[in-house]
């Protein structure tokens, strides 16, 4: 019976540390998915398609753009968001 006890105890800890990790993930997407937005508000910067992602508060940011100044506008617009610690730009310009 201890045992049993024992497995079904480590059983609901499994469980209680999946769930955490999933509202982490959750918490993830949807810091990437506000800071999309605020991307594609921009008329300009809507076109590029860039491929955002979150972790821990962090956002990293891809893709490719025509001109520097459009690569920094991305990032102050990133860093604007609440929520976001930190933004890892990496959006490399044409010219």
């Amino acid at each position: 019976m201890k045992s049993l006890t024992r497995f079904a105890a480590a059983v609901v800890a499994m469980l209680a540390m999946s769930s955490l990790v999933h509202a982490g993930e959750t918490e993830d997407l949807e810091l990437a998915t506000k800071v999309k937005t605020a991307i594609e508000s921009n008329k300009t910067l809507k076109s590029f398609n860039l491929k955002v992602t979150g972790k821990n508060g962090d956002v990293t940011i891809d893709g490719v753009v025509d001109e520097g100044q459009q690569m920094a506008e991305v990032g102050m617009l990133a860093e604007q968001v609440p929520g976001v610690k930190y933004v890892f730009n990496n959006i490399v310009p044409k010219n």
